[in-house]
């Protein structure tokens, strides 16, 4: 179900895409270019059929549903204005499609570990949303298609074989281990990110590496099993 709700909702993200000028004449080359635009709704759709479930019976799952409606069309507005680099509200739709691509994240590392579902699927589950939604943050860091899936594969990769390994950890809480991996999931794009736009050097790596520690600190203090 999920899998094909994700097929449908990158149709119709080709579609809004289809309309800005820049792709109004459709080729083969078009193509590849415009596959990264279809990553955080599919990440986003995937995410609700996953969360819906779990919600309660009622008014919540519809207002779930809803605020998941709500998701996709901020997603399509702010794509559509992401196309194309200095165009009017280029910056603040990027904010708002990071802020959604985080967001998104902390929902599914939070609901997936807190469910303790198997490893294989658990696993698998937020590797592949960690690489669509690392593909849409790196999609305005480089023109490269074929290296912000490369990069995209990697967080991914990692994403899924942390969460397979926090899984054996047992008295890990279920809000501390999602902020685990949130962090890590920021870790890897932001440098990434770095790295594609050549500013990776000694002093953002330091940054870097203080950021974690102070949210390790954080998540230390405000996780229950933490420390256990």
């Amino acid at each position: 179900a999920a899998m094909f709700m994700a097929t449908l909702v990158a149709t119709g993200t080709e579609s809004v895409i289809r309309v800005h000028p820049r792709f109004a004449v459709v080729t083969h080359r078009s193509v590849w270019r415009t596959w990264p635009f279809w990553t955080l709704p599919m990440a986003i759709v995937i995410i609700a059929v996953y969360v819906l479930p779990l919600t309660p019976p009622g008014l919540v799952r519809v207002l779930a549903l809803l605020f998941s409606g709500a998701l996709l069309g901020f997603a399509y507005f702010s794509l559509y204005a992401t196309v194309e680099r200095g165009q009017a509200g280029f910056r603040r739709a990027r904010f708002v499609l990071d802020a959604l691509a985080y967001g998104s994240a902390l929902i599914l590392f939070l609901f997936v570990y807190q469910t303790r579902t198997r490893s294989l699927l658990s696993g698998t589950l937020v590797a592949m949303t960690a690489i669509l939604l690392a593909v849409e943050i790196l999609r305005s860091a480089t023109d490269r298609p074929r290296t912000m899936l490369t990069y995209g594969v990697i967080v991914g990769l990692v994403l899924g074989q942390v969460t397979w390994a926090l899984n054996y950890w047992s008295s890990l809480n279920g809000l501390t281990g999602g902020l685990l991996l949130l962090l890590i999931f920021y870790l890897l794009v932001g440098i990434a990110q770095q790295g594609l736009q050549d500013r990776l050097n000694s002093r953002v790596m330091f940054e870097f590496v203080i950021f974690a520690l102070v949210a390790l600190l954080l998540i230390a203090v405000v996780g229950p099993g933490f420390g256990q």
